[in-house]
């Protein structure tokens, strides 16, 4: 019986040790999950940094990027100062006071580096209002190069009569080896009139 009892009070006691256990594992999880959570965030935003952060010996390479010795040092050292509380601005000023405002992949937008983020943007905007007055230009040229129109034809020959209308045809055309062939075809229009006027 003692026996008995005994194995019934060790199973108690293993009960007992597996309740806490996973009563301790239960209330643990949720202080890993958001240690976990904040450990992405930290590295979310390291990764961001070493993309603002130009490497000192790989010319056109940002930290994240380069694979030598001193890259790999200062994406650790921007991993220790955000362990230790401090925010994008400060690291990057962190790096600044020690390597100067070269290291920095985009130049700050304040004094002559202000130069460097208006600069494109003036140039975008001449570029565009060019192409709008080219385009401006052509199209005027047009309008006055354009020929009459037929209804253009057909006012000023009601207007001044059939003659006028022909003369203005063939006053259009520039090139002298058409004239011949502007005169047969004046004189073939005009005898067609004329026989319709017969009729």
């Amino acid at each position: 019986m003692r026996a008995g009892l005994a194995a019934s009070n060790t199973k108690s006691v293993w009960y007992l040790c597996a309740f806490l256990l996973s009563l301790f594992v239960l209330l643990l999880s949720p202080s890993l999950a958001s240690a976990q959570g904040a450990g992405d965030a930290l590295e979310r935003e390291a990764q961001a940094i070493d993309k603002m952060l130009m490497c000192p010996v790989c010319p056109a390479e940002t930290i994240d990027q380069a694979q030598v010795e001193i890259s790999f040092q200062m994406r650790a050292v921007v991993r220790e100062l955000l362990a230790e509380g401090r925010t994008r601005e400060e690291v990057l000023d962190y790096f600044v006071d020690r390597y100067g405002a070269d290291i920095l992949a985009a130049p700050p937008k304040s004094g002559t580096n202000l130069v460097a983020w208006i600069l494109p943007i003036v140039g975008v905007a001449a570029g565009l209002v060019g192409v709008f007055l080219v385009i401006r230009a052509m199209t005027r040229a047009q309008r006055s190069e354009t020929p009459p129109s037929r209804a253009a034809l057909r006012q000023a020959q009601d207007s001044t009569g059939p003659e006028a209308a022909t003369a203005q045809e063939v006053q259009s055309p520039d090139d002298p080896d058409l004239a011949p062939y502007l005169e047969i075809a004046d004189r073939i229009i005009g005898s067609r009139r004329a026989s319709a006027r017969r009729n």
